[in-house]
């Protein structure tokens, strides 16, 4: 099987600086992005199935890929960015000056650590990567093209399994993923995936935000 990781369009969250939880809608320039890696996606003309976390900027994303390529989104709770609790909604620089000493916490956190209220690295990881097995379960052995849209967060915890890195400290150094850019992943008879061409945001050429 192929799997196609994409990240979500530009939010408002993202335009805003807020701490995103689940109900964050796309910009105009976001959905702009989501139309352009849908025309991507329909130009290749082998996606079987798609699936998205089921936060707002995702499944809008989905949605217009699934428009593009006949393709119905399927939520996956397991690809959802991280809960951020009671932070969720507010302005980073809010929440900072609100919470020095949990800020300078969170700035050199462990896995152990987590927003109050929501979930810490080691929960999120845990049911990213589940999430993961899950659908290279349903698909492993195939010749399925599947696409998957998450976040820079659950999408940066498959990419450090992927790539061979250790899992019991935060993945930041994968989470450099654009929005509505491109990561494959092959996976082969036996579970195991292989990164391709990655980060790929070619499709995004000639976008201009207003």
């Amino acid at each position: 099987m192929l799997l196609l990781l994409v990240r979500h369009g530009q939010s408002m969250g993202n335009v805003e600086g807020r701490i995103q939880g689940d109900n964050d809608p796309l910009t105009d320039f976001g959905r702009s992005q989501a139309q352009a890696v849908a025309e991507a996606m329909k130009q290749r003309g082998d996606v079987t199935n798609l699936y998205a976390s089921p936060l707002d900027r995702a499944m809008e994303t989905a949605a217009i890929i699934g428009a593009a390529v006949g393709q119905k989104p399927v939520p996956i709770t397991g690809l959802a960015e991280i809960n951020a609790g009671r932070a969720a909604g507010l302005l980073w620089a809010d929440w900072r000056d609100q919470n020095p000493e949990l800020a300078e916490r969170m700035a050199n956190r462990t896995v152990d650590d987590g927003w109050e209220g929501g979930e810490t690295g080691n929960q999120f990881g845990y049911r990213v990567l589940a999430a993961y097995d899950e659908i290279v379960t349903r698909h492993v052995g195939t010749d399925d093209v599947v696409v998957a849209v998450g976040h820079g967060g659950s999408l940066a915890w498959i990419a450090a399994k992927a790539h061979g890195d250790p899992l019991d400290v935060w993945p930041m150094a994968r989470a450099g993923f654009e929005n509505c850019s491109i990561s494959q992943l092959l996976v082969d008879d036996k579970g195991h995936g292989e990164p391709g061409a990655w980060n790929q945001d070619g499709h995004l050429a000639g976008l201009v935000e207003r």
